[in-house]
């Protein structure tokens, strides 16, 4: 009887060893499969076109621009940042990272500001760093990238001459803001953190 009952016991251990193991296994395989890429390839298309769109239109608009381009490290573009809500307006978009003219790193930008904005605004921006540290800095840092706290960024402005006003450009971060009518100059970047994104 009692010989029994131990075999019985040890039965219903082997049964709840190989369930909890099942469990497990079935976790981790869940697990796994949801770790989907933030941007698909029908969304990396899209934003490369946005992005191409982008740097098109501020050389052409821009005295100046391409020479900044060119001599930089490398520069990130987000093609179109919303913003949006009341109160606290909330901003984000995705961008490209370019090295040597070609697309490395995928990024999403994000901030919430205080204020009352009405209605939804988008505007575009292009991050140019002018210094290999800042651009290391950027890419290889283990928590999301933000202007303010990880560096500061000198916002770009037209000069009188029409051109790139050359006072803040030789800075290791410079900022590009435009909407429809053009260079924006106003606009504060403080608080606008940066995350890199997975693509398939």
């Amino acid at each position: 009887m009692l010989i029994n009952l131990l075999n019985n016991n040890r039965e219903i251990n082997m049964k709840l060893q190989l369930i909890t193991t099942a469990i497990m296994f079935g976790l981790l395989a869940s697990g796994c499969s949801s770790n989907k890429p933030d941007l698909d390839s029908g969304e990396v298309a899209v934003l490369n076109t946005k992005t191409s769109t982008t740097v098109d239109r501020f050389i052409k608009e821009t005295s100046g621009a391409n020479n900044l381009l060119n001599n930089s490290k490398g520069y990130l573009i987000c093609p179109k940042i919303t913003k949006g809500g009341f109160i606290v307006g909330v901003e984000g978009g995705k961008c490209e990272m370019w090295i040597n003219g070609k697309v490395v790193e995928y990024y999403q930008t994000r901030s919430a500001k205080l204020g009352l904005l009405v209605g939804i605004q988008s505007y575009s921006m292009i991050l140019v760093f002018n210094s290999q540290a800042a651009i290391d800095t950027f890419m290889t840092g283990e928590r999301e990238w933000e202007i303010g706290v990880d560096a500061s960024v000198a916002v770009a402005k037209i000069g009188i001459s029409g051109k790139l006003d050359t006072t803040n450009l030789n800075r290791d971060i410079v900022a590009l803001v435009f909407g429809e009518k053009g260079l924006m100059a106003d606009l504060s970047l403080e608080g606008a953190s940066f995350k890199k994104l997975t693509t398939r």
